[in-house]
């Protein structure tokens, strides 16, 4: 049989180093609330410990209500932690509900002949609820972000929950007894070290699940235009030149007509407001296997894999078209912009994608030499440009309001 006594002691040692992690994570970012709140978790798991190991300090019925009360808001500010890491509304009182059921519930078990294995069993389902909830919260996850240990983090709160809940009617059907004021049982031993294991693995998969999410936000900047939320230079030259390699793929340079002219008369945001706009549309009207990205200021890159000049003049001048028309929308302003593209068709492996590129380029300035607001395709003959049949209406930039 385990000693119960040392259980409780080596739990609250492993705790404690949970919190020692904990505060110093904590002390460096003290804006990070779910790091208080597992700060505070591991804290109140400590203290119930301390409380349940030291039975000649205090008698042993308020330290039952205390540690158990402390043991069950632990697993609801865990709850709390994941709330804000996910950013779910919550309030402060969502941590402490089911540890004040708990007290109460502690109290009226006074009244019956034998209150401790209720007592018992009362902690441990508050407990269980808590992390239940706690796994509900993981299973909601944030809207469109996807860390690859959610499900296990899922799983692992799930089991935990379980685990609780198995401890209720064993504490009933079983009851704790104790010899010179320490708990002696056949079961609890063991299930204070699997409680102590389920604990060690909350915390560990709450920092993973930390470490993906920072690591995805490096990931994003490191490939994402900061403004538009589209691909940056980096990545879209990045998977172009894989697309260059399988032909047929068609790359386009794009470049917003008369831009200096937006910034000059609605100032850098009303700018700001026709770059994040146009991206957007694009965005929707390419194909899915379409990469798109911001090449810098303003001009952009379309790479569509399996276009050859004529599938992919469809798809560019019906951009073309669509922003012709798109309103830009900046405060109380409004104004419009049009669009100028050259591409090139990608159909020699050998070539570089440095090389289409300026071929498209090329593309783009017979585009803006012809009058801007047209699609340009480029002839794959040096110094020569074939200009697709553009919409009858070619205007500039038409300004409003």
């Amino acid at each position: 049989m385990l000693d119960l006594k040392t259980i409780f002691i080596y739990s609250a040692v492993l705790n404690l180093s949970i919190v020692l992690v904990t505060t110093i994570a904590w002390w460096r970012s003290p804006s990070q609330k779910d790091v208080l709140f597992w700060f505070l978790a591991g804290w109140f798991i400590v203290l119930g410990g301390l409380f349940m190991s030291s039975p000649e300090l205090l008698p042993y019925n308020i330290m039952e209500y205390i540690g158990g009360m402390l043991y069950v808001a632990s697993t609801g500010m865990i709850r709390l932690g994941f709330k804000d890491f996910h950013g779910h509304r919550y309030r402060l009182s969502e941590a402490f509900v089911a540890a004040g059921i708990t007290g109460l519930a502690l109290m009226l078990a006074r009244l019956l002949d034998d209150p401790m294995p209720v007592r018992v069993a009362v902690i441990y389902a508050g407990s269980s609820i808590n992390l239940a909830l706690t796994a509900k919260v993981l299973w909601r996850g944030t809207s469109g972000e996807k860390l690859p240990s959610r499900s296990l983090a899922v799983l692992v709160f799930t089991a935990y929950s379980l685990a609780n809940a198995a401890i209720v009617p064993a504490a009933i059907a079983y009851p704790i007894t104790f010899v010179d004021r320490v708990p002696v049982s056949e079961w609890f031993g063991y299930s204070s070290v699997l409680l102590v294991l389920f604990n060690m693995a909350s915390f560990l998969i709450a920092v993973v699940l930390k470490l993906e999410r920072a690591s995805d936000t490096q990931r994003q900047l490191a490939e994402q235009d900061a403004l538009t939320g589209i691909a940056n230079r980096r990545l879209f030259i990045q998977q172009a030149g894989l697309l260059s390699r399988t032909p047929p793929a068609t790359v386009a340079i794009l470049d917003l007509d008369h831009f200096k002219h937006i910034n000059d008369t609605f100032g850098h945001a009303g700018g700001d407001d026709a770059l994040v706009q146009f991206a957007d549309l694009v965005q929707r009207l390419l194909p899915d296997d379409a990469v798109f990205g911001r090449l810098g200021g303003e001009e952009f890159g379309i790479c569509l894999p399996g276009c050859d000049q004529a599938s992919a003049m469809v798809v560019l001048d019906d951009v073309r078209k669509a922003v012709d028309a798109l309103e830009i929308v900046s405060g109380v302003r409004r104004f419009r912009l049009t669009v100028s593209c050259g591409y090139a068709v990608m159909n020699d492996p050998a070539r570089t994608l440095d090389t289409w590129l300026a071929e498209a380029d090329c593309g783009l300035y017979a585009a803006k030499h012809a009058g801007r607001n047209r699609v340009i395709a480029h002839s794959g003959a040096p110094g020569r440009e074939q200009p697709d049949e553009p919409a009858a209406d070619h205007r500039q930039m038409v300004l409003a309001g």
